[in-house]
């Protein structure tokens, strides 16, 4: 480009008049915050999609103030397990968690996981509204702020053939993801072990497991099918997924970009169970397709043996929770009402 005379006084005064309102110039030309969001799932999966959907919004909302960076599959070196740690420190600014994992820092964490507590996606969604306030506090506690959350599509059993009696159950080396889970496995007679999702394939790959608690959707995302051939639905819990992020880096924000964030978080809820529901079927539809055998109607003595195990769990749960766990289950009874 050539460098005329005109070009060097226009550009002498834009800098003047940058100088003359330098709180103007700075806002003009201030980066935009940036965080890292990390995952320990793929893009594909309900939350790798809803974390993909808040980022598309805050990018629309506020991009000039916020930028944020997925890290999906656990690219960041970090395990869900890890993620409540990290975050609290301040090692990575974001994280979605399944928070099933977090009993240990409190029981209440375990609710979204204790066996056939929530029968549909509905009633998944109006606990979760519920209880939101309770988790809140125990995130404020550890220097953190909740935003939004992702359910779990229905985890069902994913084995080598259907478990269509409860015999089938006994001695099942089966995955599970949580505390709830494992009891509840123990108590049915099956052998659980409790893997996280970036460990399961060599488990599956050398036989350590022989059987999956998970979602129709995990086993897709899994290519579970390379491992194993049937799916039986037993509504067995939708765990939630939780969107979390460090006290200070989300303070540092401007209040206007607090409650922009704010704002968004109930279209992501809206987003992500709306998602959750249309990839049953979806799911459900591929693993036909790999050749998986799905059992939708499993036999009724399979959910008795399977409820009495997990009654079981509730009730341990509800002494270790106190009151909070049965004023949050009094109000979601009388919701479904």
């Amino acid at each position: 480009m050539t460098v005329t005379r005109r070009y060097l006084l226009k550009s002498t005064a834009a800098i003047a008049g940058a100088s003359a309102f330098p709180g103007w110039a700075g806002k003009a030309f201030a980066a935009p915050t940036k965080w890292d969001m990390s995952d320990e799932y793929g893009r594909v999966g309900v939350t790798g999609q809803a974390s993909l959907f808040f980022i598309d919004e805050v990018n629309k909302r506020i991009g000039d103030q916020l930028a944020i960076t997925y890290q999906g599959g656990g690219a960041l070196g970090y395990k869900s397990i890890d993620h409540f740690d990290a975050v609290q420190d301040g090692a990575v600014q974001m994280a979605i968690s399944l928070m099933t994992q977090y009993g240990g820092v409190d029981p209440l964490f375990d609710m979204s996981s204790l066996p056939f507590l929530v029968q549909t996606p509905d009633e998944a969604l109006k606990l979760w509204r519920i209880a939101k306030p309770e988790y809140a506090k125990i995130f404020d506690d550890h220097n953190m702020v909740l935003l939004w959350a992702a359910p779990n599509p229905p985890s069902g059993i994913h084995a080598k053939t259907p478990i269509d009696r409860p015999e089938a159950l006994k001695g099942l080396r089966i995955r599970t993801y949580d505390v709830n889970g494992t009891q509840t496995f123990i108590a049915a007679g099956a052998s659980p072990l409790q893997i996280s999702w970036s460990d399961l394939v060599p488990q599956l790959s050398t036989g350590g497991v022989n059987a999956v608690l998970s979602s129709a959707d995990g086993g897709v995302q899994l290519s579970i099918w390379d491992y194993l051939k049937s799916f039986t639905e037993i509504n067995y819990a939708m765990g939630l997924f939780m969107a979390h992020v460090n006290k200070d880096a989300y303070e540092s924000l401007s209040k206007e970009a607090q409650q922009t964030l704010q704002d968004i978080c109930q279209k992501v809820d809206e987003f992500s169970w709306n998602f959750m529901k249309a990839s049953i079927e979806k799911s459900y539809g591929i693993m036909r397709e790999r050749g998986m055998t799905i059992v939708q109607n499993p036999p009724q003595p399979v959910f008795v043996e399977l409820r009495a195990a997990g009654g079981k769990v509730k009730e341990a749960w509800l002494k270790k929770v106190g009151d909070r766990g049965e004023r949050i289950l009094a109000e979601f009874e009388k919701s479904k009402a």
